[in-house]
C-alpha cells in the first residue's frame, strides 16, 4: 500500500488531486510493517489449536448428528469449555466460533443456521431464543486504524428475550429481559427490557405485552390489565 506525499499535488485535468507515491528506502519498510500489522492475531497459539480441533468436531459429529440430539451437541460444546444449562435446544447447523466463550442458561433455543461469533463472551440467560440465521457477533475491527485491529466486546442477552430470524446483534450489546429483536433487525446498542425493536439500525417499536401466561416478575402486565 503506497503512502501519499506530504506535499500537496497540483489538481489534475479532472479537477481532482493526483496522488504520488513516496520514494526512498523508508517507503517499502513502512508498507511491510503495515502489512505485518494486519496479519497479527489476538488469539493465542493454544486458542488456535483448540479452534482447529473444534472446527473439525463441529463440521462432522456435531453437524451430522440427528436433529433432535440436543444433549449430544450440548455435551460436545461443554467438552470445549461452553457452559450450557439444562434442557437447551441447539440445532445441528448452529455455528459457534469459540465454545469456551459461550454461556447459556436453562431452556434456551438456538435455531438452524444461527451463528454465535463468540470472539468475546456471549451470555444467554434462561429461556432465550435465537431464531434461524440470526448472527450474534462479539467482534469487529477498529476502522479508525488503517491496520483494522480486532476489537472484541461481550454480549449479554437477558432472560425470556427473543432474537428473531436473520437479526444481527453487534459487539458489546446488552439486550434486556423479555426484549424482542424483530426479524432482520440490526442492534448496535442496548435494548431495554420488555421492548420490541426492529429495523436498521434497530429502534423501539412498542412494549411487549404478555397475554397467554403469567408475566415474569419485573416484566409487563398481561394485555388488558390495569396498571396499579
Amino acid at each position: 500500500m503506497n503512502e501519499l506525499s506530504a506535499s500537496s499535488s497540483p489538481p489534475d485535468a479532472g479537477g481532482g488531486t493526483e496522488s504520488r507515491a513516496v520514494e526512498g528506502p523508508g517507503a517499502s519498510s513502512a508498507a511491510q510493517a503495515e502489512a505485518a500489522a494486519r496479519r497479527v492475531s489476538a488469539a493465542t497459539t493454544g486458542w488456535k489449536i483448540r479452534r482447529v480441533v473444534w472446527a473439525a468436531v463441529e463440521s462432522t459429529i456435531f453437524r451430522y448428528s440427528f436433529h433432535t440430539m440436543y444433549g449430544w451437541r450440548a455435551m460436545l460444546l461443554r467438552m470445549f469449555g461452553a457452559k450450557i444449562g439444562p434442557r437447551c435446544r441447539i440445532r445441528r447447523t448452529v455455528r459457534v466460533y469459540y465454545p469456551w466463550n459461550l454461556r447459556m442458561g436453562s431452556m434456551c433455543i438456538v435455531g438452524d443456521e444461527a451463528e454465535l461469533y463468540s470472539l468475546a463472551r456471549i451470555t444467554l440467560a434462561d429461556r432465550v431464543m435465537i431464531s434461524q440465521e440470526a448472527y450474534v457477533c462479539a467482534g469487529t475491527h477498529d476502522y479508525t486504524d488503517v491496520s483494522l485491529p480486532l476489537v472484541t466486546r461481550p454480549i449479554e442477552i437477558g432472560p425470556d428475550a427473543w432474537v428473531c430470524a436473520r437479526a444481527f446483534v453487534g459487539p458489546g450489546v446488552k439486550i434486556g429481559e423479555g426484549a424482542v429483536v424483530a426479524a432482520c433487525g440490526v442492534v448496535t446498542k442496548e435494548v431495554r427490557s420488555w421492548m420490541i425493536v426492529g429495523g436498521n439500525p434497530a429502534r423501539e417499536i412498542k412494549q411487549r405485552q404478555l397475554r397467554s401466561a403469567a408475566p415474569v416478575r419485573g416484566g409487563p402486565q398481561l394485555s388488558g390489565e390495569a396498571a396499579d
